[in-house]
């Protein structure tokens, strides 16, 4: 009886050691699918959660809530760096007070990349692009990661790229045929509607894109954008 005993109690030890012992079990990955979720949802709350720095490889950046909560994050300590696809037309407006951390891919094929590390140990990937379209009305999945292999392979893929991309260029002189024109200076509608115009060699003058679809113009000189309602991009 008492050898029974002893034997039930050695194989419960055992079995308290091994549930000890048996290593943590990783946190499950998420996948969502737009439209049927607003994708953008989630990318705000991923970047909200930020504390030390984030790292983001972007085929197309537009979304204007998603590069406000990355402005919000480099505000408030957060270690930035971005590499943007050279052949797509970004926010880059809207991107000019962080566009030292901005870096445009090495020349070559595209990349595709819609991903970004968060603090190290969250990874967010996935079809979906940083567009309003690609995060609520698309076709497309988002996946958020908490594996540290996952983490760890993006984290040295970044860094290859990072290390290869170029700088943003520096405002350069008007276009040649803006020039020719005569009528140079970029009337442009930010994204709360205020009327702002660029001067030729300005900040962030060459990135700018004019839509007129949206209500944008050039304009020949100041007095004429003053007159239209429109002030000057920077100015008081």
């Amino acid at each position: 009886m008492y050898f029974r005993l002893s034997l039930v109690l050695a194989v419960m030890a055992a079995l308290a050691l091994l549930t000890f012992i048996r290593p943590a079990r990783a946190e499950p990955e998420e996948i969502h699918y737009a439209p049927i979720e607003n994708l953008e949802r989630i990318d705000l709350a991923l970047i909200g959660a930020a504390r030390e720095r984030i790292d983001l490889a972007a085929f197309d950046l537009t979304d204007r809530p998603v590069i406000d909560a990355l402005i919000s994050a480099r505000r408030r300590g957060v270690a930035l760096r971005i590499v943007l696809d050279p052949h797509e037309n970004h926010a880059y407006e809207r991107l000019s007070e962080i566009d030292g951390l901005i870096r445009l891919k090495a020349p070559g094929p595209f990349m595709h990349l819609k991903a970004y590390l968060i603090d190290r140990r969250v990874l967010r990937t996935g079809s979906a692009n940083l567009t309003a379209s690609g995060l609520k009305q698309q076709d497309n999945d988002l996946l958020v990661l908490r594996q540290p292999a996952a983490a760890t392979a993006f984290a040295a893929r970044f860094e290859r790229i990072w290390a290869a991309a170029r700088p943003l260029p520096r405002a350069a002189p008007a276009p040649p045929a803006a020039a020719r024109s005569g009528c140079a200076i970029k009337g442009n509608i930010n994204a709360r509607g205020e009327r702002l115009y660029h001067l030729p060699g300005g900040r962030g003058y060459d990135r700018v894109v004019i839509d007129t679809v949206r209500g944008e113009r050039w304009f020949c000189s100041e007095r004429e954008a003053v007159a239209a309602g429109w002030r000057r991009a920077g100015g008081r």
